[in-house]
This record gives C-alpha cells, structure tokens and sequence, in this order.
C-alpha cells in the first residue's frame, strides 16, 4: 500500500482530540524563538517512523480528528461546505501565526550544536477565507498547522530530512506535506514542499476543483483545498512557474510524495 494511502487510514481511524498545554509561552516570544533560532530535533507533535525511500514522515493523527467541540459547533451558515475557501490566498498575520504556532507545537527545542543554529528557519502562513494553514521549514525538517473556521488548531505533519538546496536544483521540487484532513465540512487536502531556485509560483490543478495557486516564499510553498472526491481522490497535478516565464507542467502529486524532482 503506498504511503499516502497509509496516511488516509491513519487519519480516518484517528478519534483523540488534540491535548491542551498548560503553561505555553506567549505567542509572539514562541514566533520570535522559530524565527530566530534553527534547532535540529522535530517537535514531538507524533513520533518519527521510517518511510519508503529516504525519507522520513509522520503525522499527528489524533490531533488531525474532528473534535468533539468542533462537531458541537454550528456551521458557517451555508450548505456549501468549505464555503468561504478561495483559490487565491491572503497573506497570515504574525499574531495569527504566533498563535497557531503556540497551539500547536508543543515543544520547539534548543540548538544542539552551531551548526544547527545557522541553519534558517522560515513560517509560512495563509489565509483562505475563514481557514488557515501554515508550515514551518527549516534544513532539517519541517511541520505544518490547519486552523479550522471555528478556531480549532490541528497539527498537520512532521516531515524529516528533506533534499537539500543543492539536491533540489533550480527547477526541482519535493512534496513534504501531502495529507488529508477531515473536519465537520468533509475531507480537504493539506500540500507543502520545496522548490527549486528558479521556481517562482506553483498552480495544483484538482479533479473537479479550481484550480489553487499555492503560497510561495523563499524556496518554499503550500496550499489546501476541499477534496472534492474524498479519501481516494487522484489526479492532482502541480505546475511550476520558472524565472523567464518557462513552465513545467503535469506532475502528479502522488509521484512526488514518493520521490522528488531533482533537477
């Protein structure tokens, strides 16, 4: 069975809510500490287990679950689901993102050695409408965040040693987030990765869907969106816009979540 199906279990059978910290820092001094440090271990949002191939990834499956609270809550008012998503999207406020952050890491370590302090970390956040997503990257590993439409903070992922700068090359890409979610609304789908440094824009074209243009920064990328199709959806493809105006089109995203695109 290949991973990503492995996850879709994971996740469907997954029914514990998400543990509430006691005594957490302040939002913003959690922010400023991923900003300004790069330490090498993960947080423990699950425990790392090996993958196919090189990799190695986890989820936090008990915290991607729907929530007994989240169920209780009323809907936004429509029966269209995910009504308030876009295609496009905003960019997340710091505050926003400190608070994300700090609701859902629940321990960011200190720099093991110097070398892993220089190594840079970036938070990337969006807004699409009512929802919120983020990631954080740095040379080691990376974790990514959904904020739900009543307020309720999920953490997404862990993802551990990814390519490198190098590796990935000017017009590579690698998929470090590629999970499903489930929430009172019905699945969507949460994508993250690394790009190359040519790479300017990513477009995911979806069965059934509009097509997302994701949010880029500094060599990095992600993007969600309602799946129309359910736990066995297929056919997403993603498109990279390139310096110069030069395309490359048509990679499925279930091949890149087994390998990237080194080039």
């Amino acid at each position: 069975m290949s991973r990503h199906l492995d996850l879709d279990q994971a996740l469907r059978s997954a029914a514990e809510p998400v543990p509430t910290r006691v005594g957490r820092p302040p939002a913003q001094a959690l922010l400023d500490r991923i900003v300004a440090s790069a330490p090498d271990p993960a947080p423990t949002l699950a425990t790392v287990r090996p993958a196919r191939h090189r990799r190695l990834i986890t989820v936090a499956a008990a915290a991607l679950a729907v929530s007994a609270a989240a169920l209780a809550l009323p809907s936004l008012g429509t029966d269209r689901a995910y009504a308030s998503w876009t295609p496009d999207a905003r960019p997340l406020p710091a505050t926003q993102a400190a608070t994300i952050i700090d609701r859902c890491v629940p321990e960011v370590g200190s720099p093991a050695t110097p070398e892993q302090a220089r190594n840079p970390r970036l938070v990337l956040g969006e807004q699409r409408g009512a929802y919120a997503y983020l990631g954080i990257m740095t040379r080691t590993w990376t974790a990514t965040c959904f904020r739900d439409h009543d307020g309720t903070v999920r953490g997404a992922s862990i993802f551990a040693a990814p390519v490198t700068d190098a590796q990935l090359g000017r017009e590579g890409v690698e998929l470090q987030a590629y999970g499903q979610l489930r929430t009172e609304e019905g699945y969507c789908r949460l994508i993250a990765g690394h790009i190359g440094s040519d790479v300017t824009g990513v477009t995911i074209t979806v069965p059934k869907s509009p097509t997302v243009h994701a949010t880029v920064k500094d060599g990095f990328f992600l993007a969600w969106y309602p799946e129309p199709d359910g736990p066995l959806s297929v056919g997403t493809q993603l498109s990279l816009q390139l310096t110069g105006g030069k395309t490359v089109a048509g990679l499925l995203a279930g091949d890149l979540y087994e390998e990237p695109r080194l080039k």
